[in-house]
C-alpha cells in the first residue's frame, strides 16, 4: 500500500463536492426550518456533519490509492452483497421498503456505498482483460451489475436500481461491445417492456409513470408531488424568492423537500440562476472525472472514472427529471445536496477513488 503525498492530492475535485455540500446544507436548513416535527436547525446540522465525514472519507480513499482498493474489490463486493441480503431478511420496513439498517438514531443504507463498490468491481473486471467485449464477458459483466441491482429492486427501491443501468451501458460501450450486440440488447429491452408493465411493476409504480403523462389524473394523490414541485420550480422565476422564503416548502406543500425534491427548493428560492449554478458545478465535476479517465495510466483507472461519471450523471439526470415532472417519482436523491448521510458518504467515496486516479498519474508505478 502506498500513500499519496500532499503534493499529488486533488483538492479541486474535493472543492467541487464541498461547494455542493454547503449548498445542500443551506437548502436543507430552508426546507426544514418551518417543519413542526423537528428541532430547528437539526437536519441542517446533521447534514453538515455528514459533509465533514464525507471529506474525511474522500481524503482517506484518495491517499490509499485506487489500485489498492481494486486489489480487494471481491471482498468489498461480497460484503456489500451480504448486507443487501441481510436487509431483505432482517431489516424493518421503512416507508414500505427494507432499505435501511437502524443503528440507534442513525440509519445506514447499504445500496448507496454499493454504487461505488460496483463501479470499482466493474473497473477491476474489465481492466484486467484486453480485446473486445465478447459475449461470455458481457454475461459476466451483466451478472456483476445485475445481482446487486436485483437485490436493491427487491427492497423495493426501483430508483436506486435504475441508476445502475447507465453504468452497465457505459462500461459495455467502453469495453468495446459490438454494435450488433447493443442492437440485440435494445430489441430485448423493447420486447421486455410490456412484460415488465403487466408482471413486474406494482400498481403504484404504474400510476407514477402515468402521472408523468397526466399529473391532473390524480392531483390529490400520485400527481400531488409532481404538481407541487412544478409550482415551486416555476414560481422561482429567474432569481427566486430569496433564501428561506419559499412558500411551497415553508407552508408544507412540497413533500420530501429536503431529500428527493431539494432541487425544487433551490429553484423556488434562487430561481433559474441558482439551478444553473448547481448544475454547472455538477457538470464541472463530471467533466473533471472524464478528464481523469483520459489521463489514467491504466485501463483500471479509465473504467473506474467512466463508471463513476455515468452512474452519478444518471442520478443527477433522474432527480432533475423527477423535480420537473419529466420522469416518474422513483426516489432518487440529488448527490450531496439531498439530506441523508449514506448518499453523501457514498458520493465522497466514489469521487475519492476518481481523485486517486487523477493524482496517481503523477506517481511512478
Amino acid at each position: 500500500m502506498r500513500w499519496l503525498t500532499d503534493e499529488t492530492m486533488d483538492l479541486t475535485t474535493l472543492a467541487h463536492l464541498v461547494v455542493l455540500g454547503l449548498i445542500g446544507v443551506v437548502a436543507v436548513a430552508s426546507a426544514t426550518s418551518a417543519r413542526a416535527d423537528s428541532v430547528a436547525g437539526a437536519p441542517a446540522a446533521k447534514q453538515l456533519l455528514y459533509l465533514a465525514l464525507g471529506v474525511a472519507v474522500f481524503l482517506v480513499v484518495q491517499r490509499i490509492g485506487y489500485r489498492d482498493w481494486a486489489d480487494v474489490w471481491l471482498l468489498l463486493y461480497s460484503a456489500g452483497l451480504v448486507l443487501l441480503i441481510l436487509l431483505l431478511l432482517v431489516a424493518r420496513p421503512i416507508g414500505g421498503a427494507r432499505s435501511w439498517f437502524e443503528l440507534g438514531p442513525l440509519r445506514l443504507q447499504p445500496s448507496e456505498p454499493m454504487k461505488a463498490i460496483v463501479c470499482l468491481a466493474v473497473a477491476a473486471f474489465l481492466g484486467s482483460a484486453t480485446g473486445k467485449l465478447d459475449f461470455p464477458r458481457l454475461i459476466k459483466l451483466g451478472l456483476l451489475i445485475g445481482i446487486p441491482t436485483l437485490l436493491v429492486a427487491l427492497q423495493p427501491d426501483l430508483g436506486t436500481a435504475l441508476t445502475f443501468i447507465p453504468l452497465f451501458l457505459a462500461a459495455a460501450w467502453l469495453a468495446g461491445i459490438r454494435a450488433r450486440v447493443m442492437v440485440t440488447l435494445a430489441v430485448i429491452a423493447a420486447l421486455a417492456a410490456p412484460v415488465a408493465w403487466f408482471v413486474a411493476l406494482k400498481p403504484y409504480q404504474k400510476e407514477r409513470i402515468l402521472t408523468v403523462l397526466d399529473p391532473e389524473r390524480d392531483p390529490a394523490g400520485t400527481g400531488y408531488q409532481v404538481l407541487q414541485s412544478r409550482i415551486a420550480v416555476g414560481s422561482g422565476g429567474a432569481f427566486g424568492k430569496g433564501l428561506f422564503r419559499g412558500s411551497q416548502s415553508r407552508l408544507d406543500f412540497l413533500p420530501a423537500r429536503e431529500t428527493d425534491f431539494v432541487l425544487a427548493v433551490i429553484a423556488e428560492e434562487t430561481g433559474f440562476a441558482g439551478v444553473l449554478v448547481v448544475l454547472g458545478v455538477y457538470l464541472s465535476l463530471l467533466w473533471r472525472t472524464l478528464i481523469a479517465a483520459s489521463m489514467s495510466q491504466d485501463h483500471l483507472g479509465t473504467f473506474l472514472c467512466v463508471g463513476v461519471a455515468s452512474l452519478w450523471a444518471g442520478q443527477v439526470f433522474i432527480n432533475a427529471g423527477m423535480v420537473t415532472g419529466v420522469l416518474p417519482t422513483i426516489g432518487v436523491p440529488l448527490p450531496v445536496l439531498s439530506y441523508g448521510g449514506s448518499s453523501v458518504l457514498a458520493t465522497f467515496l466514489a469521487f475519492g477513488l476518481v481523485s486517486s486516479v487523477r493524482s496517481q498519474r503523477l506517481v511512478n508505478v
